[in-house]
């Protein structure tokens, strides 16, 4: 796996110290090899984060701009985004990375699971210009490629971004403070490469208030 690309995982995180550990421990599971975690939270929570850690105080409502912090800190070839209530399986960040050795992917997402570890809170989805998911048919890892008025949709706890194309597209726009950012994110790069749906690269999802 040393060939794998390079991957920055950000997380966000305001006031949920105890979550964000969680969180934190799992990515340290993880089997990718060079894997760079950027955390921007507000003090309280950095206060009791692994020094290996690159850190950004912010202590704002508002997940856009946080992620673009994260952005101008990450060192990565791939920027994976994770919420600070969900707990990445040990394979997750490799399977999203891998995606990215076909030059044409510019994003990757996969499937999501809900608290009892079982059922699925999220998988495959497009979206639309007004927001709506529409949930596709997929079972196996593949390429997607978005049609016209739509997006491949990748989830905000799941996610992974070519890291030259998220910085093209100008990263996350701060006008959406916490609902639809990662909607509107799939919209504007819809056309620039294709998105890799992997169902096997999973979280579970706490879903925190």
């Amino acid at each position: 796996m040393s060939d794998l690309p390079t991957i920055s995982v950000i997380v966000v995180s305001r006031h949920r110290a105890e979550a964000l550990r969680r969180a934190v421990l799992a990515l340290g599971q993880s089997d990718h090899p060079r894997l760079e975690l950027v955390v921007v939270a507000d003090p309280g929570a950095l206060a009791g984060l692994p020094a290996a850690a690159k850190t950004v105080a912010f202590d704002e409502a508002n997940i856009s701009a946080a992620r673009n912090l994260g952005i101008a800190q990450a060192a990565g070839e791939v920027i994976a985004f994770l919420d600070d209530d969900a707990v990445p399986e040990p394979t997750w960040a490799s399977r999203l990375a891998a995606a990215f050795h076909d030059p044409q992917v510019v994003a990757a997402t996969g499937f999501v699971r809900g608290r009892n570890g079982f059922s699925f809170q999220w998988r495959a989805s497009e979206i639309d210009q007004l927001g709506r998911d529409h949930p596709l048919d997929v079972v196996e890892a593949t390429r997607l490629t978005a049609r016209a008025g739509r997006a491949i949709k990748t989830q905000g706890t799941n996610c992974a971004f070519r890291a030259e194309t998220l910085r093209a597209i100008g990263g996350f726009d701060p006008a959406y403070r916490f609902y639809l950012d990662e909607a509107d994110l799939n919209l504007r790069m819809a056309g620039r490469g294709l998105t890799a749906v992997l169902p096997l690269a999973q979280v579970h999802h706490g879903f925190a208030a």
